[in-house]
């Protein structure tokens, strides 16, 4: 009896076909889990390469900031003594990254031009009366002085005129009274008529009144002499109630001017100490707003904030060393602990980690930096710390 065959040869060509690639299948998967399988050993080993600190140090996130934190320059307060409403800017003289020093001058206010007429007006004034004061001081111009002294000479003068004049007409009325009384005494006696007597009465009347007005001019003459040395004395002399009058009207000019000079520097803003720009807010023709005009920073000196958690801030004391890491710079830094906050608040940096907690409490720690420049431009930037034991 023959036997039959199984199956066809063509079947059992499929067969053989399925079997071999399934084994190269199966022989693949083991090539490749034997080639890229995960290194038992390689975590541990990166794991203790990036941790040259001892396993008990701290870890943290934090930020980067300039030396005493970002300064919002903001414009003076003007208006109360100018008049002058919200401060809108006039120009900018700085760029930002720029370097500046304290007290120079960043921003020109639109109040700058008005006060500065203001102030203007103020420094005449006091040269107005500084120079009034030196006059009061010296005294009358010496042509003054001079042609006063022409007119008491000419009192002086007038005075021996009048005199004399009265000395003349004294004489005359003596004579008058004396011819008078012969002539009324002969009357008397029937010598002469009564007409010569009334002749002698009328010169006699007319010379006392020339000697009334004689008597008059001579005492016109002793007060025009009198006043015009008078005058000449006030003119010649500095009186010491003139010379404080002048002094007092320097001294309120001068504070006029110094206030004119206070609310114009008011209209100029300016760096409240040496620093960086970081950013400027309001552009020309802008109302400066709550963000103030620019912001400044001493970033020569940068500081790491880190903000470590309550639960080990125990452990963090000045001096500490601490590495610090981060994407947008290449290698470390390293720094030493300068301060340890004192107040436990909610942390403002918050970790890309979807599993971390985002309402930690922490305590900021601020790290000096040993080396600022490679970060010198990255104010706020994110940062990993970690503190040496």
């Amino acid at each position: 009896m023959s036997l039959k065959p199984l199956m066809k040869p063509a079947g059992a060509r499929v067969v053989l076909i399925g079997s071999a690639i399934a084994l190269a299948l199966a022989g693949f998967g083991i090539f490749s889990y034997s080639i890229f399988r995960p290194n038992s050993q390689a975590p541990d080993q990166t794991l203790k390469a990036q941790q040259p600190f001892a396993t008990d140090a701290i870890s943290a996130l934090g930020r980067l900031e300039p030396e005493g934190g970002v300064i919002k320059v903001s414009t003076p307060s003007a208006s109360a003594s100018s008049g002058f409403g919200g401060s809108r800017v006039e120009r900018i003289l700085v760029k930002e990254g720029a370097k500046v020093k304290a007290n120079q001058p960043l921003v020109v206010l639109d109040t700058y031009q008005p006060l500065l007429a203001s102030a203007m007006q103020a420094e005449a004034q006091v040269k107005e009366v500084e120079a009034r004061l030196a006059q009061v001081q010296v005294g009358a111009k010496q042509g003054e002085i001079n042609a006063q002294k022409a007119v008491v000479l000419k009192a002086r003068a007038e005075l021996p005129k009048a005199e004399a004049e009265y000395a003349r007409v004294d004489a005359e009325f003596q004579k008058a009274k004396w011819e008078y009384d012969r002539f009324l005494s002969l009357f008397r006696q029937g010598a002469i008529n009564e007409q010569e007597v009334r002749n002698r009465k009328l010169t006699l009347d007319t010379t006392e009144k020339q000697r009334q007005q004689a008597v008059q001019a001579v005492e016109q003459a002793k007060l025009e002499l009198e006043g015009a040395a008078q005058t000449l004395n006030s003119v010649a002399e500095v009186r010491p109630t003139d010379v404080q009058q002048a002094q007092a009207s320097v001294q309120v000019a001068m504070a006029n001017f110094q206030r004119a000079k206070a609310d114009l520097d008011k209209a100029i803003v300016r760096a409240p100490s040496d620093g960086q720009v970081l950013k400027i807010h309001s552009e020309p023709g802008e109302v400066v707003g709550n963000d103030g005009v620019v912001d400044l920073g001493r970033t020569n000196q940068m500081y790491v904030v880190a903000e470590v958690d309550e639960n080990f801030i125990s452990r963090v004391k000045n001096g500490q060393r601490a590495k610090i890491t981060g994407f947008a710079f290449p290698g470390e830094l390293t720094g030493t602990v300068d301060r340890v906050g004192l107040q436990v608040r909610k942390n403002a940096v918050l970790n890309t980690d979807p599993v971390d907690r985002t309402d930690t409490r922490v305590v900021e720690v601020k790290i000096r930096l040993d080396n600022s420049e490679p970060v010198a431009g990255l104010t706020n930037l994110q940062v990993k710390v970690t503190i040496e034991p």
